[in-house]
C-alpha cells in the first residue's frame, strides 16, 4: 500500500499498487478481446444486407447507432486504462520524489 499524504485538510490517498496493475491488466485484456474478436464480428455483420425491406426496416435504422455505441465503448476501456497508465507514471514520479528528499536529508 502507499500511502500519499495530502496539502490541507483532506485525509490523503491510501493506493494499492498491486490493485492498479491488476484494475489496467484486466482492462488490457478486455480491450484486445473487444478488438480482436468483437470489433471483426460488427464489421462483418455491418457489411451483411440482411433485412432489405418490410415492417421493421425502422427499427433495423438503428444498427448502425449500436455499431457506433460500441465502438464508444471500447474508447471508453482504452480512455480507462489510459488513465490508469497515469496513475501508474504519477505513483513512479512520487516514489522517486520522495527517494530524493531522503538522500537529500541523508545529505547521501
Amino acid at each position: 500500500m502507499a500511502h500519499l499524504p495530502a496539502h490541507g485538510a483532506s485525509a490523503g490517498i491510501t493506493v494499492d499498487p498491486d490493485v492498479i496493475t491488476s484494475v489496467y491488466n484486466q482492462l488490457a485484456d478486455i480491450i484486445v478481446e473487444l478488438e480482436s474478436e468483437a470489433l471483426p464480428a460488427i464489421k462483418e455483420l455491418s457489411r451483411l444486407r440482411f433485412y432489405e425491406s418490410g415492417e421493421a426496416i425502422e427499427a433495423m435504422e438503428v444498427y448502425p447507432e449500436a455499431n457506433e455505441k460500441f465502438q464508444d465503448l471500447l474508447d471508453n476501456y482504452v480512455r480507462a486504462s489510459t488513465l490508469v497508465v497515469d496513475i501508474l507514471v504519477t505513483m513512479i514520479e512520487t516514489d522517486e520524489a520522495i527517494a530524493e528528499q531522503i538522500i537529500a536529508a541523508l545529505e547521501v
